[in-house]
């Protein structure tokens, strides 16, 4: 609730409609296939920026094979390279992905939001428990959280610290919605206060000045946007919007 009241207009605009806005991207990366765009946005998701994701999500779906591992030229592993071309022979996300964020992730792009209203979805990475948490989390601190959850011999995956956090939430926009009088999901709460999260991050980051990881991630940051800024002229100039991050451009 604190970091909802951070935000300004822009940012409740932007993550009202975030996921929307990324099911247009899936479709428009992936020849109208929600599902094959969302599942690869998914897929190569950890570990990388918003933008470098798109990119490296619409090169392997415009080169129809799997990129990744040593000497592929991008961020991303041979698992990942697996996972797509697990995809683009036509298997399910749901049968490839095992994390629960990564899961739900997919599942919003696809769909532009819930499927179902009464089972909210809502993407944990470490910017949206930092929010649950009420302060930036470090890398460290994210990665002993249990929030990854395990695939159980049936194959179903048992989710249920992660689901703690979904419901918080899911409290946040049952309360927000009273207040507006209008129906806010749990996701655009995520993504509102996703947008805020990042944005205060570059401010502490600016008042302290970077340091070497923070140059480092800034670079990468704005080489995906000049590389993805060519990408969408060449090959999508009629794809007019891409969800943002909070972060001011690096380019």
């Amino acid at each position: 609730m604190w970091h909802w009241n951070q935000a300004t207009r822009d940012e409740i605009a932007q993550g009202m409609r975030w996921y929307s806005d990324a099911h247009h991207v899936a479709t428009a990366i992936a020849d109208g296939n929600a599902h094959l765009g969302a599942g690869m946005l998914a897929i190569y998701s950890p570990q990388q920026g918003w933008i470098g994701n798109v990119l490296n999500a619409a090169r392997v779906l415009r080169e129809g094979k799997g990129i990744g591992g040593p000497g592929c030229g991008m961020f991303a592993t041979t698992g990942q390279k697996r996972a797509a071309d697990r995809l683009l022979g036509g298997e399910r996300y749901e049968d490839i992905l095992s994390g629960p964020k990564i899961r739900d992730f997919a599942h919003l792009i696809e769909f532009g939001g819930d499927q179902d209203p009464n089972h909210p979805r809502v993407v944990i990475d470490r910017h949206a428990l930092s929010v649950a948490h009420g302060r930036a989390l470090t890398s460290a601190e994210y990665e002993s959280a249990p929030v990854n959850g395990s695939r159980r011999k049936d194959g179903s995956i048992a989710r249920r610290h992660y689901d703690h956090v979904v419901s918080l939430y899911h409290r946040a926009a049952e309360r927000l919605s009273a207040l507006a009088g209008e129906r806010i999901s749990a996701h655009q709460v995520q993504a509102v206060t996703w947008l805020v999260r990042q944005r205060l991050n570059q401010e502490a980051e600016q008042r302290r000045g970077p340091n070497r990881l923070d140059k480092g991630r800034n670079n990468a940051r704005a080489n995906s946007e000049r590389a993805w800024h060519e990408f969408r002229t060449t090959y999508l100039p009629d794809l007019a919007t891409c969800p943002g991050t909070g972060y001011q451009s690096a380019a």
